[in-house]
């Protein structure tokens, strides 16, 4: 029950930024991590995660950092995604307990430790 709240308030502020820039999203090849369109920068998370693409672990770690709440739920869902793990990371905790979490994926990352890992093999 914890988590629906914050996960509903993500989606709304998620619907809200589309419907705001004029109901019309921007194309999944528009999208990117560095955009400084929200719902681009969803679009490229939320692909990211979609096709398991390894090689965009370190930049949706960079995302877990964001202000924007939906950009960190989309990021922390990806990752999961990709590797299987959260690694302790609740995009609603506090700034303090976030960049914690964020400190131990930048660990992870730079130690290689998703490196051929498949999160779906048992």
């Amino acid at each position: 029950m914890d988590t629906i709240l914050p996960v509903r308030r993500a989606a709304f502020i998620v619907l809200l930024t589309l419907l705001l820039q004029g109901c019309e999203a921007p194309r999944y090849s528009q999208g990117s991590f560095d955009s400084s369109d929200p719902a681009s920068r969803l679009y490229a998370i939320r692909r990211a995660g979609e096709s398991k693409d390894r090689s965009s672990i370190k930049p949706l770690v960079e995302q877990l950092k964001s202000d924007d709440p939906a950009v960190r739920v989309f990021a922390i869902k990806a990752l999961e995604q990709i590797t299987g793990e959260r690694l302790g990371y609740n995009p609603y905790s506090d700034v303090i307990e976030r960049n914690e979490a964020v400190l131990v994926w930048e660990e992870a990352v730079k130690q290689k430790r998703f490196a051929g890992v498949d999160p779906a093999s048992p």
